[in-house]
């Protein structure tokens, strides 16, 4: 596979992967609300916040690697390993799990936007 086609294939990899993580937030997260209702969000201690507000700027990021994948990718990549380290500190048990399945996903996107982004031949 040529250069071009393989940059095409994993800025789409990236593109999808990254939709199919944050949706799964955004499930999550309005499955929360609609189980334990709006005012109990207002009741959050400052962790919950904290871990809500890194998920959000991370699909955030998504949209901007959508755009600009280098960029975006370092975004999601310095992000994800903020949230990892944040999970690991604030786990209770368990924080390999909680680091694997919060924070790596997203680190594997903003690694397939860098690819993606170096597999088309740009220049940075």
């Amino acid at each position: 596979m040529d250069d071009k086609k393989q940059g095409i294939s994993l800025k789409w990899l990236a593109r999808v992967s990254g939709m199919v993580v944050t949706s799964i937030w955004v499930f999550y997260f309005i499955r929360y609300v609609l189980d334990v209702g709006y005012k109990s969000l207002q009741t959050q201690n400052s962790v919950g916040i904290i871990l809500f507000l890194l998920i959000f700027t991370l699909s955030i990021g998504v949209g901007i690697a959508w755009r600009n994948p280098l960029s975006g990718g370092k975004f999601i990549v310095v992000l994800s390993i903020l949230l990892s380290i944040f999970n690991y500190f604030t786990a209770e048990t368990s924080r390999f799990i909680s680091v694997l399945f919060q924070g790596f996903p997203y680190f594997l996107v903003g690694v397939f936007f860098i690819q993606s982004h170096f597999a088309k031949g740009e220049n940075p």
